[in-house]
């Protein structure tokens, strides 16, 4: 059995929902970390309720907890799944590390789906498991789209889109993210939180991506829109990054921003406020304003940062 594509989804994701992927940036020449050295989402049983989705399209739901294991079904992306139970031992899956998981596929009502008798069961590798999805008409062709996000082999947030009436395996438009903190941390891959950014707030929908380390100065946000040219239906579109964002918090010095949309004017306007100490110690501060406009899913700089005002204290 293939389940059917979710597009009235009642479920949503947690409040705070987040998840991270990382390792290393450096080890011994020609080797990779020890399984133990990366660090993950970890994901935990649920109860009856489903807080988790599938990030990939196309998932293997697998008898047993093993990449050779039979396949029960397969799973579109977006699809709810209840987490049941989590394989004791992290293990290595292609160029992912994580945990196996039982799961249990829900249906768009949040209930288990039976198919044709039994509860659909079996197991995903963590690295296709996310608590961030977000339906949209993100392309304004009338029709729903499903967007997750998840983090890849490779250390990048990865920001999928499906289009629902395009049949597989070309109906996702993917677009990966650089997470905050790599260099300050010496490691590679950091957190990712999201949301959805309504039309009528941004003139498009857009799923906002914020990834702030911890224990880092570093912060980013980015914006991704999907299009497709001439809003046709039952075409693949494309993700793209519509704007990306970056900050620090390192005293003494400091840089943060703050996006205002104007979905009428379709653009945005970016305030950036610096901080720093000149050589005699004093605190300047300077604020930024900088136009943007939208066209094809990217806003671009309007013209030049706007002047910058600067205050000095002691």
């Amino acid at each position: 059995m293939t389940p059917a594509l979710l597009l009235s989804l009642v479920l949503s994701q947690p409040p705070g929902a987040s998840i991270h992927y990382t390792a290393p940036a450096s080890e011994a020449e020609g080797t990779k970390p020890a399984l133990e050295r990366y660090d993950f989402t970890v994901w935990e049983p649920t109860g009856k309720q489903a807080k988790h989705f599938v990030g990939v399209d196309e998932a293997n739901l697998r008898e047993s907890p093993a990449a050779d294991a039979k396949v029960v079904t397969v799973l579109p992306l977006g699809a709810a799944v209840r987490v049941m139970e989590r394989g004791r031992d992290r293990q290595k899956v292609g160029e992912y590390v994580n945990h196996w998981y039982r799961v249990e596929y829900m249906d768009t009502r949040g209930t288990p789906d039976t198919g044709d008798d039994a509860p659909v069961r079996g197991w995903l590798f963590g690295n296709t498991l996310t608590p961030l999805r977000f339906e949209a008409d993100f392309d304004g062709d009338g029709e729903q789209e499903v967007a997750t996000v998840v983090m890849s082999a490779d250390f990048k947030i990865r920001v999928r889109v499906l289009e629902p009436n395009v049949k597989p395996p070309r109906r996702v438009s993917s677009i990966d993210v650089t997470p905050a903190g790599q260099a300050y941390l010496s490691v590679n891959g950091g957190p990712a939180k999201a949301r959805l950014v309504a039309a009528k707030t941004a003139g498009l929908p857009l799923v906002q991506v914020d990834s702030t380390p911890e224990a880092c100065g570093d912060f980013s946000t980015a914006y991704v829109s999907y299009t497709v040219p001439g809003n046709k239906k039952g075409v693949l579109g494309k993700a793209k990054i519509a704007l990306e964002l970056g900050g620090l918090a390192d005293p003494p010095a400091h840089s943060s921003y703050q996006v205002s949309f104007q979905p009428k004017q379709k653009g945005l306007t970016v305030v950036r406020t610096n901080t720093e100490e000149d050589e005699s110690g004093k605190e300047v501060k300077t604020t930024e304003r900088t136009r943007y406009k939208l066209s094809d899913g990217v806003f671009s700089e309007e013209k030049p940062a706007g002047s910058a005002v600067a205050e000095t204290k002691p």
